[in-house]
C-alpha cells in the first residue's frame, strides 16, 4: 500500500500569488504533474500543523522542495 502525502500549492492570478488546493499524491513528482495540468505550483509537503492553545496560533510546518521554495 502506498503512503500518500499532502502537497501544498499556489496559483498566480491577477498579478498575485494565492494559496491553491492541496494535492494528495504518493510522490512529489506525481503532485507536480497534477499541479502542472491544473495551472498550479507545488510549494512543499505538509509535515504537520502545530496548535498552541496558550498563544491561540496555528503554525504550518512544511518540508521544502529541493529548490527551497518559501511558503507564505
Amino acid at each position: 500500500m502506498e503512503t500518500m502525502k499532502i502537497f501544498l500549492t499556489e496559483i498566480d492570478a491577477y498579478g498575485s500569488k494565492f494559496s491553491g488546493p492541496n494535492i494528495i499524491a504518493s510522490t512529489i513528482e506525481r503532485a507536480e504533474e497534477a499541479a502542472t495540468q491544473n495551472g498550479l505550483i507545488v510549494v512543499g509537503e505538509l509535515d504537520s500543523i502545530y496548535i498552541n492553545d496558550e498563544l491561540e496560533q496555528e503554525h504550518l510546518n512544511t518540508i521544502p522542495k529541493k529548490d527551497d521554495r518559501t511558503v507564505h
